[in-house]
């Protein structure tokens, strides 16, 4: 008799230990869910605060971030609801969200899948992106205020990217925060700068190319290549990598189940970009100047780096918006 207690008090112990952990499983599952980005790849391409007006040439204030968005889903971050649509000549077909005592607008759509007054939740498509209004092609302008006053969008993007981190870590799975998901843009591009230039002196390579491609194949540090192999320039794991016995994970790129070189740090992977491009296959860059970015990401794109036709006016793009020809410049100073 005392032990068939022994036993049933034991196993009423371990169901509710069960019990205890699935509630915590579906809090954490939950709490995933509770907030979105507003798109599914983000990549900017004009950040917040000062900039250079696309239309007029001068100098202006830049209220939010623009995305590279081609006519795709744009989801609510947050529940909500909506608290206004509209149009007008600068915005184009707008949809404005309020979460609490925060507001987001999204801008240039061309199309919008809610009505005023509806409520939405995290993850929930609301619109999809486009180019009305005054702008120069497809993309999605978002805009955040809190409490009526403007505000960096970064604040509340890299809150979702906390928060997802958060409950991966506490569901087992790889921590994917790190130091790069919590930086603006623009603080990614000062941080990893100075070895930029470093890479420079040694290599050769113009810092602003290293800056421009990083912070595209990553969409800076956000991917999840760079988040879970800290590989910050999609480069694939070659023959000799795998039979050497480095770290590599399998991702979906130009085909299903690719190889791509995973490393320690985020440095590890500047430092293997530049050993690449020091290889025979990109030759031709040394044919150009050090400040000539143009020639260099051209050369690059030829000798196979990349398949995206575009590529190098997205990564000339990021180098403009941020002006990291300044960093060519400042490397060969010092």
């Amino acid at each position: 008799m005392i032990r068939f207690f022994t036993v049933f008090v034991s196993l009423f112990f371990c169901l509710m230990q069960l019990q205890s952990q699935e509630s915590k499983k579906g809090y954490w599952l939950a709490r995933y869910l509770s907030v979105s980005h507003p798109l599914k790849h983000m990549s900017v391409t004009s950040g917040y605060g000062s900039r250079k007006d696309p239309f007029t040439g001068e100098k202006s204030t830049h209220s939010g971030i623009d995305f590279r968005a081609d006519y795709e889903d744009v989801y609510a971050m947050f529940d909500g609801v909506v608290e206004c649509i509209g149009s007008d000549k600068r915005s184009g077909n707008y949809v404005i969200l309020r979460h609490g005592s925060y507001t987001v607008s999204y801008c240039h759509l061309s199309k919008r899948h809610v009505d005023e007054g509806e409520e939405v939740v995290a993850g929930m498509p609301v619109a999809v992106s486009g180019s009305t209004g005054r702008s120069t092609g497809a993309h999605l302008h978002l805009t955040v205020k809190k409490d009526g006053k403007v505000i960096n969008p970064n604040i509340l993007l890299n809150y979702i990217e906390h928060v997802r981190s958060e409950c991966i870590a506490a569901l087992g799975g790889k921590p994917a925060i790190s130091e790069a998901m919590t930086m603006s843009s623009t603080q990614f591009i000062e941080h990893y700068a100075t070895l930029a230039m470093e890479i420079q002196k040694e290599y050769g390579i113009p810092a602003s190319v290293t800056l421009s491609q990083m912070a595209h194949e990553s969409r800076f540090g956000r991917s999840e290549l760079a988040r879970s192999g800290n590989n910050y320039f999609g480069i694939k794991a070659s023959r000799k990598w795998i039979l050497d016995g480095r770290p590599y994970s399998v991702h979906d790129d130009d085909r299903k189940g690719e190889k791509f070189c995973n490393y320690g740090t985020a440095e590890e992977s500047m430092q293997h970009y530049a050993k690449v491009l020091s290889g025979s296959r990109y030759d031709k860059c040394r044919n150009y100047a050090p400040t000539d970015y143009h020639g260099w990401l051209t050369a690059i794109k030829k000798g196979g780096y990349a398949t995206d036709p575009k590529y190098v006016g997205r990564c000339e793009q990021i180098i403009k918006a941020h002006k990291l020809y300044l960093y060519d410049h400042m490397a060969l100073e010092t």
